[in-house]
């Protein structure tokens, strides 16, 4: 609404101006005739206060807003692009302290299974020693036992061999309780 009006009154006046001039001037050159320096002293006046309401008002306005709408943007760009990378900081940060806290529970994790699979092993390897040491036992008592029967067996044979070989020798059977006594002390010897 402003710059119709303005833009009227001043095409108003440098009509006007234009035109008194031209109809003053008989010749030369109007602006070296002293006579009409007041005139356009005034006109001068006329035309900056003009083109200053229009320039203050219009002009000036319009580019102060063509400015500040253009830093308002560039500083919402400025601020954004903060905020985002305040965004990834805090992104990154949130990241790595996740991967921190995963290897941690992974560590953990192995530290436990480790743990788990030690106690396992000790008991699985505690098992096996007792069953070991039990078949040991009973391997060692079975072989007491054969070595026994063995050694019952060889006294038998002992006590048989040495009836028959008295009897061949002396010609007479032997006494079997005094054969039996020193088959028995010289297998007790031989135990030693």
């Amino acid at each position: 609404m402003r710059t119709p009006v303005y833009s009227a009154l001043a095409g108003g006046l440098v009509t006007f101006a234009v035109g008194g001039t031209a109809a003053a001037g008989q010749g030369g050159m109007p602006q070296l005739d002293y006579h009409l320096f007041a005139p356009q002293l005034v006109w001068l006046a006329i035309a900056f206060v003009t083109l200053y309401l229009v320039m203050s008002r219009l002009a000036v306005p319009a580019i102060s807003d063509t400015l500040e709408r253009r830093q308002a943007k560039i500083q919402g760009d400025l601020d954004a692009a903060e905020k985002a990378n305040e965004d990834t900081r805090a992104l990154v940060a949130a990241y790595q302290k996740r991967l921190a806290d995963s290897r941690e529970d992974a560590r953990r994790l192995m530290r436990e299974q480790g743990e788990t699979d030690s106690t396992a092993a000790s008991a699985r390897l505690h098992e096996l020693s007792d069953r070991l040491a039990r078949q040991i036992d009973e391997a060692e008592r079975r072989i007491a036992r054969q070595r026994d029967d063995v050694m019952a067996g060889l006294e038998h044979m002992a006590r048989d061999i040495g009836q028959d070989v008295y009897g061949k020798l002396a010609g007479q059977a032997a006494d079997a309780n005094a054969l039996a006594g020193k088959v028995a002390s010289a297998m007790k010897g031989a135990n030693r």
